[in-house]
């Protein structure tokens, strides 16, 4: 059994004698012995305290608050009532009707308490079952709303919205359709409740985008009408502030998400780059052959290395050159060439 559960029994126990305790008669004189109500109390705060310990060094800070404000409620009842003991001994009434007051709020306070702690240790459990579902769903959402999207980064620019690119409208639209075609939601309210916010606000983006004009079939944008600057200053105007306030939100929302998926440890890990295109080539010579690419990669024996390339080694001895390859042996053929064809001329001419 987890030392949540154990606490939780724990609490209602001394719940259950702080009731007794409220019921019970006062002392019959103040030489009398404690009475055992009194002794009751204490005892179930006592073990609730130990139980308190054991929590603290397992549960998370939310869990451990609420058992602590549960400790703290049910160690105040238990002091009043042995305040209510030492001055009303011998009465023939009850602690509670002796201060109705004090009984219903130490009463409301102690069950308040222990509700708040049941919410507190559900959640717990509930986020650790969900880990797995709420990461899957988060990965989701990275994919539908990328940081590096051309309209996110476009948006992020806070510039006046007079003019809309197509792209932004598209990507925004496309962003929405895709949370919305997603109907498994975070457990974890505080997740889902920042998934519905950005949800939300691109749906307003949305509608105030589909306020805005294409200035003619050829445009590539969408804008706020310039001539409303001059026939209708106020609708302009609104329709801009509308725009910017809408879009600031987006990114707000946007920023909030990411930050709540952050702190849970649902932010999808960095990918190691992807394998790029295979692309074989071939010297008729076997001569080294290069090629820039962002990173390599060599099989079959081979090697491969990724980055500018590096300066010619000034110091190393050149390599001769082939003696086909030379420019003494392509002078050569070169100038036997001239020789031959002066011959043929002169053959020609004597003829």
């Amino acid at each position: 059994m987890s030392y949540n559960a154990t606490f939780l029994q724990a609490a209602q126990a001394s719940q259950g004698v702080l009731v007794r305790g409220w019921l019970a008669l006062p002392a019959p004189s103040a030489d009398a012995p404690v009475p055992e109500s009194v002794a009751q109390a204490d005892v179930a705060v006592v073990n609730l305290e130990n139980r308190l310990r054991e929590v603290q060094l397992t549960a998370s800070p939310p869990v451990t608050a609420a058992a602590e404000a549960l400790h703290s409620a049910a160690r105040a009842a238990a002091d009043a009532q042995f305040d209510l003991h030492m001055q009303n001994f011998s009465s023939a009434q009850r602690l509670c009707a002796l201060d109705d007051v004090a009984f219903t709020r130490h009463t409301d306070a102690v069950r308040q308490a222990l509700e708040g702690f049941v919410v507190a240790a559900y959640r717990e459990g509930a986020s650790v079952t969900a880990t797995g579902s709420d990461r899957a769903k988060a990965a989701r959402v990275a994919e539908a709303v990328p940081v590096d999207a051309a309209w996110l980064i476009y948006l992020s620019e806070r510039m006046p919205m007079r003019r809309i690119p197509d792209f932004v409208t598209e990507g925004v639209a496309s962003a929405l359709e895709a949370l919305r075609r997603d109907v498994i939601d975070f457990v974890d309210p505080e997740l889902e409740a920042a998934h519905q916010g950005l949800t939300e606000t691109l749906a307003c983006l949305v509608d105030e985008i589909n306020g805005t004009f294409t200035p003619d079939h050829d445009a590539a944008y969408t804008e706020v009408p310039p001539e409303w600057q001059r026939t209708d200053p106020e609708r302009y105007a609104q329709t801009l502030h509308g725009l910017s306030q809408v879009r600031d939100t987006v990114l707000d929302r946007y920023k909030e998400l990411m930050n709540v998926m952050s702190r849970r440890g649902h932010l999808p890990a960095p990918q190691d780059p992807q394998q790029g295109h295979s692309v074989r080539v071939t010297a008729g010579d076997n001569s080294p052959v290069t090629v820039n690419a962002p990173y390599a990669h060599a099989s079959h024996g081979g090697r491969a290395s990724a980055g500018p390339p590096a300066p010619p080694d000034q110091s190393a001895p050149a390599t001769p050159a082939p003696w086909y390859r030379s420019g003494v042996f392509w002078g050569a053929v070169s100038a036997l060439g001239t020789v031959a064809g002066a011959i043929v001329a002169y053959f020609a001419l004597g003829r």
